[in-house]
């Protein structure tokens, strides 16, 4: 990742003026300009986002056209497992170098993460900053038993890659045997299910075989070779052939087969095959959480998720959607927050690579929502502090934090929510002083919402719950008291630029780099390319011109989609990595485009429950229509319930009442209570 940093002595330019720092009191910055001894003062935050301004300290290598930059290219992601595991561990053994590197430069956040990880490679007494390179890059030669001139060579196609293109150190990484011209017509995608669960893949594996071998070759690689009884490789091929055979199929050799086996992840392998002893030796040890008080601005981040106390309404529709979830990222030194992702979508892998996204980049709430102040903690975490959900474990965001962020993942010790605290105060001071107090809130507890119909008083649509939410973080968390700081800088904002008085401002990535890392984080589909197109949750996708895409349904493309935006789809061509943009059918587009993937699926199951659709076919825009249409009619169904049973719920209250108020009459009496008496006392 290449990153940009403004420090002292170094250049810029905004509106075509050329400046040099020459001091930095966070959140300003001195510079003289160009030509003259007159300094004048800048904000920061302001600054880098100027869009005049540029850094003049970096010099960046264009070497491809303005067509190009706009186009994602990813030879990341034509990898299959197995060859990005290497990828992985090609760069873990080059880390230490670059890190002891950046610590040499003054980096704090570098040098305390090379102890963090490294701290094994230093002797008694020395120190980061103390040893050569060369002697790191000696140790690191012993540690991995390879040779210093292996380190060295990988050191430096990672540097001469990383000069070109964001990210394009790890691309140097890829080893050449793995590159497969995955246009031969002969080439195939095997993918390998679970054999319980058809439709989870655990693995890809490109191969050459005849479409009629293929099924076969996948069955028994499925339901006999990953499995407790471990067959041999030669018992694996008996089958394949038998199988082959008995359907006239002329089978695989024997040489072809166990390349396919080897080929195969082996951590899956162990898992499968090996059972529980499989799955102690990849499932990470907890060793428990070491307690250390951060020492700097994003020294320590913890990300939690929750679910907030509040019923929430589709833009679109109106309709009562239910509680959205929320993923908080806070920043332990300051207390600021760090990140913020809300949506309906329970805790998953996709929201956590959200909420990193939006902690890393700027967030310039000041000109989305209107804020006094501006959301300015951003950048990259040294150690990012994490529960133990499947969400948090799954390995492509355990390495998108290692390599992509260059971060160090640490877990919560099971059971222990104490070592969540600084997260979970967050949560409870959120619910408490803002949701608890807007409509629709469900409070904390069914005694204390009492007789409230949250679901009735709902109003708030989730971009609303967003911008509010950006409000309270932006304007009066990060601006209030809190017990646990300093005396001294007792609020967020102040802790936090006191922070960056020791270590600097925080380093950033341009912006015409975002959507990259954007691309990067999205989730991936394996999925044919026919003549109708690709198809997902029963909508087709198709790019402009499409014939060259389309392949027998066994060939199948990577595939990202955003959940934010259900109306395209981004396919990746194998062979350059190159991700072209799909749109959904021309038909349906306009009543997609914006749509978020949850709200299309409950307007699929109401037009399922209705019977205007089945569960293969594809709606068009008359259906989704119909869908919305749906929608409305339920909420007017549930208002008009909600209203009768309140009705009779206050005429039987009220003849209850007229029963129990109602002397017996007597002489003496001189009339009965009236109605409008009652009713006086019912209110």
């Amino acid at each position: 990742m290449r990153l940009h940093k403004l420090e002292e002595n170094s250049d810029f330019q905004v509106d075509a003026m050329k400046y040099r720092v020459i001091s930095c009191s966070p959140p300003l910055i001195t510079a003289i300009r160009s030509g003259n001894d007159i300094e004048e003062e800048f904000n920061f935050f302001e600054l880098i986002n100027n869009s005049t301004f540029m850094s003049l300290n970096i010099v960046i290598k264009k070497s491809v056209n303005e067509e190009k930059k706009k186009k994602h290219v990813s030879v990341l992601d034509t990898l299959n497992k197995k060859q990005r595991a290497v990828v992985s561990a090609r760069f873990e053994m080059i880390q230490p170098i670059l890190l002891h590197e950046r610590a040499k430069q003054g980096d704090l956040r570098a040098e305390t993460l090379f102890l963090e990880k490294f701290k094994a490679y230093l002797q008694k007494k020395e120190s980061v900053t103390g040893i050569t390179q060369d002697t790191v890059i000696k140790r690191t030669a012993a540690v991995f038993n390879v040779s210093t001139r292996t380190i060295k060579r990988r050191l430096a196609e990672y540097r001469s890659a990383e000069t070109s293109l964001p990210n394009q150190g790890l691309t140097a990484l890829v080893p050449k045997v793995v590159k497969h011209n995955y246009l031969r017509k002969d080439c195939k995608v095997l993918e390998i299910c679970h054999p319980k669960k058809p439709d989870l893949i655990l693995d890809t594996v490109i191969v050459r075989l005849k479409d009629e071998a293929l099924s076969i070759v996948k069955g028994v690689i499925e339901q006999e070779y990953l499995a407790l009884i471990r067959p041999s490789t030669k018992a694996i091929c008996d089958s394949i052939e038998a199988k082959c055979l008995l359907n006239d199929i002329i089978p695989p050799s024997y040489d072809t087969v166990s390349k396919i086996l080897k080929r195969l992840n082996p951590e899956l392998k162990e898992r499968m095959r090996n059972g529980k002893s499989g799955d102690e030796k990849y499932t990470e040890v907890q060793r428990g959480f070491s307690n250390k008080e951060a020492k700097f601005p994003l020294h320590i981040v913890e990300i939690d998720h929750t679910q907030l106390d509040i019923d929430v309404i589709d833009e679109k529709t109106g309709y009562v959607i239910g509680r959205p979830y929320i993923t908080l990222g806070i920043d332990v030194f300051s207390r600021q927050v760090w990140c913020m992702e809300v949506s309906f979508d329970p805790p998953s892998a996709e929201k956590v690579r959200r909420a990193l996204m939006h902690g890393l980049f700027y967030k310039e709430a000041k000109q989305k929502y209107g804020t006094h102040n501006e959301w300015d903690i951003y950048g990259i975490p040294t150690i990012i502090y994490l529960d133990n959900g499947p969400e948090f474990k799954n390995a492509d965001v355990r390495r998108m934090i290692n390599e992509t962020l260059e971060s160090q993942v640490q877990f919560r010790p099971v059971k222990t929510p104490r070592y969540g605290g600084t997260i979970e105060r967050l949560f409870g001071t959120i619910n408490s002083e803002l949701i608890h107090r807007l409509a629709g809130t469900r409070k904390g507890s069914v005694s204390e919402l009492g007789d409230y119909d949250a679901e009735k008083e709902a109003v708030f649509t989730l971009e609303d719950i967003r911008e509010l939410l950006t409000i309270y973080i932006t304007d009066i968390y990060h601006h209030s008291v809190h017990k646990g700081l300093p005396i001294e800088f007792p609020t967020p904002a102040t802790r936090y630029y006191a922070g960056l008085g020791m270590t600097g401002f925080p380093d950033w990535i341009d912006k015409e780099e975002e959507e990259h890392y954007r691309m990067e984080l999205l989730p991936v589909l394996m999925k044919p390319y026919t003549r109708d197109g690709v198809r997902f949750s029963n909508i087709i996708y198709r790019a402009e011109n499409h014939k060259n895409l389309i392949r027998p349904r066994e060939y199948k493309y990577k595939v990202k989609f955003d959940s934010n935006d259900v109306s395209k789809l981004y396919l990746q061509l194998p062979s350059t990595g190159e991700y072209l943009t799909l749109l959904s059918d021309s038909s349906l587009r306009e009543e997609l485009v914006g749509m978020n993937r949850f709200t299309f699926n409950k307007i699929m199951s109401i037009l399922k429950e209705k019977g205007e659709i089945n569960s293969n076919q594809v709606p068009g825009t008359r259906h989704v229509r119909i869908g919305l249409t749906h929608l409305l009619q339920k909420i007017q169904e549930k208002i008009k319930t909600r209203r009768k049973a309140r009705e009779q719920a206050a005429r039987m209250r009220l003849e209850m009442q007229v029963t129990v108020s109602q002397p017996p009459k007597s002489e003496n009496a001189k009339s009965d209570v009236t109605l409008l008496e009652l009713f006086e006392q019912f209110k």
